[in-house]
C-alpha cells in the first residue's frame, strides 16, 4: 500500500451548525469562518506545544467574508507574525505593517 494512502490526512472531519452538516447547510461565509477557526486553533496548539509561534499564512482570506466576519477574524488574529493575501479590499480595522502589491513581473512594497 502506498505511504500516502493511510494517515491522519486521509481522515474526514464533520462539522455541524445547529446539528446540521456544515458542508451542505452552511453559507460560504460560514464555511470559510469554520475553516479559519480551525486554522487559528491549529496555530495556537502548535505555539503552545512548541513554545514558539509559527508564521501564520492565510491565502485570499477576505474574499468570502462579509464585513462582520472579516472584523471578527482580525480581532482574533494571534500575536506573532502573519502573512495574509487578499484579492479584495483589506478591511480598515486591520493593522497592517506592510503591503505588497503583486503584478505580472513586479512586486512593490509600500
Amino acid at each position: 500500500m502506498a505511504r500516502h494512502a493511510i494517515g491522519p490526512h486521509r481522515d474526514d472531519i464533520e462539522l455541524t451548525l445547529e446539528g446540521m452538516p456544515a458542508r451542505s447547510q452552511a453559507s460560504q461565509g460560514e464555511q470559510r469562518s469554520l475553516a479559519l477557526a480551525l486554522r487559528l486553533a491549529q496555530h495556537r496548539l502548535v505555539g503552545r506545544e512548541t513554545g514558539s509561534l509559527p508564521l501564520l499564512l492565510l491565502d485570499d482570506v477576505f474574499s468570502e467574508l462579509d464585513r462582520s466576519r472579516a472584523a471578527a477574524l482580525i480581532e482574533h488574529l494571534p500575536l506573532g507574525q502573519a502573512f495574509m493575501s487578499s484579492a479584495v479590499e483589506i478591511p480598515p480595522e486591520a493593522q497592517i505593517e506592510r503591503i505588497f502589491d503583486v503584478a505580472p513581473g513586479r512586486l512593490d512594497a509600500r
